[in-house]
């Protein structure tokens, strides 16, 4: 209910209609701005996150090795955006992880290795350095592993 001023003028209390929806408009205006900003930080954390999982699961492959006591065999599907890690000698898949594909673990673009299988031998030797490739619409992360065992995230 207005109430009176010291002249006698009566002041309204709330906001009117068009009030409330010019600030709505600003706020979706400011809203629309964000939204491809957004898009791309979450995009670029799912592929930052995705190489942790890679470089966990390389390193994984080298402690499987070791507690087996008989070399284990890193092989990419790469189009199919999985890996395996598998007993060298019968094949036996120990390990598979999808984490590229749009229904994938992180909805990743890409995945490629440098050398389609690698020997990961007791000793935490491999046969070979790789490198991992993932992919998203926004950026590329790697990892390696070295013929020594190590491994590291490098962009």
């Amino acid at each position: 209910m207005p109430s009176a001023g010291p002249a006698g003028r009566k002041h309204r209390q709330g906001v009117t209609l068009a009030e409330l929806l010019f600030v709505m408009a600003i706020m979706t205006l400011l809203a629309a701005m964000g939204v491809p900003r957004i898009s791309q930080l979450i995009s670029r954390a799912g592929a930052g996150r995705a190489i942790g999982v890679v470089a966990s699961d390389l390193e994984y492959a080298l402690s499987l090795a070791t507690r087996q006591r008989k070399p284990v065999r890193l092989s990419c599907h790469c189009p199919a955006g999985t890996y395996t890690i598998s007993d060298r000698a019968t094949g036996t898949v120990l390990f598979r992880r999808r984490i590229g594909g749009p229904d994938g673990e992180f909805r990743l673009t890409g995945l490629s290795f440098s050398a389609t299988t690698l020997d990961v031998f007791p000793g935490g030797i491999t046969s070979g350095g790789l490198t991992v490739t993932v992919s998203s619409p926004e950026t590329t992360r790697q990892a390696t592993v070295t013929s020594a065992g190590f491994v590291r995230v490098i962009r």
